[in-house]
């Protein structure tokens, strides 16, 4: 398996934010930016959608490859929110990522210093063929909030994986150790988790992982939160809720999306 190209590709679709503003929650700064265009993503994630689709995942990987081996394809994002960002799909049609998928996205993100952060369906993600976007730079936020060693039982973890978990009002456990370690880890612990939907954000050598119960915290954020809140860049679509945004509001929406906290 080759490693995934480092340097940015020609052909990714440049990041613009209209505004961009910023919110203390819960201690810690995160980015609010204004991008209107995401409002016309097709099959955007609501309550609203069918239950069955014709998934765009093949035409994607096919018509817009910028990069591609025989296990993975890179292609662009048309509405980024992030700048230089891709996305990464495996060449064979699966929902859920295996350890070579997250592997991959962990190699990069290490190697870039970057960030790779994946959505479910029911977690934010538009398209059911899992993939991850792999942007070159990271965010303060989940850095800067307290964490302490997760001592629960919940899998045998591989050599070298640790456990951790932040100290926030929602669950959030991390995993620590070398891209071979995390991904062999998060594998287990897809097995582990209750809940059928999940956000990931893979940063510093370390992957978090975000368990859902709730895919829009209306009122509190009107749009379906992914891992780009979580990490911490919230994207609104429209000037009025961006203006009004209070963060509070963003510390509610993450407690209401999320599942409980892990016990000590």
């Amino acid at each position: 398996m080759a490693r995934l190209p480092l340097e940015s590709p020609p052909g990714l679709v440049p990041f613009a934010p209209a505004a961009t503003r910023t919110l203390s929650v819960f201690g810690n700064l995160v980015e609010l930016v204004l991008v209107p265009e995401r409002r016309h993503r097709p099959d955007r994630a609501n309550p609203t959608r069918p239950a069955f689709a014709r998934s765009p995942a093949a035409r994607i990987t096919h018509d817009e490859a910028l990069w591609r081996d025989s296990d993975f394809v890179l292609t662009p994002n048309r509405y980024p929110f992030a700048a230089q960002q891709r996305i990464l799909w495996p060449v064979r049609p699966q929902r859920e990522a295996d350890a070579a998928f997250w592997l991959s996205a962990a190699e990069w993100a290490d190697r870039t210093h970057g960030t790779a952060l994946h959505n479910q369906v029911g977690a934010a993600a538009t398209i059911a063929r899992c993939h991850a976007h792999l942007v070159p730079e990271r965010q303060p936020f989940l850095p800067s909030l307290p964490e302490h060693p997760c001592r629960l039982d919940l899998i045998e973890l591989p050599h070298g994986a640790e456990l951790w978990r932040k100290d926030v009002p929602f669950c959030l456990l991390g995993v620590r150790g070398s891209p071979a370690a995390r991904a062999a880890t998060l594998v287990l612990l897809a097995e582990a988790r209750l809940t059928a939907c999940c956000n990931v954000v893979m940063q510093d050598e370390v992957a978090w992982l975000c368990p859902r119960r709730l895919e829009t915290p209306t009122p509190h954020f009107p749009w379906a939160l992914g891992s780009a809140e979580l990490w911490g860049r919230w994207c609104y679509q429209d000037e009025e809720p961006f203006a009004a945004a209070t963060g509070e509001q963003l510390e509610a929406a993450l407690v209401m999306a999320a599942m409980p906290p892990l016990p000590h």
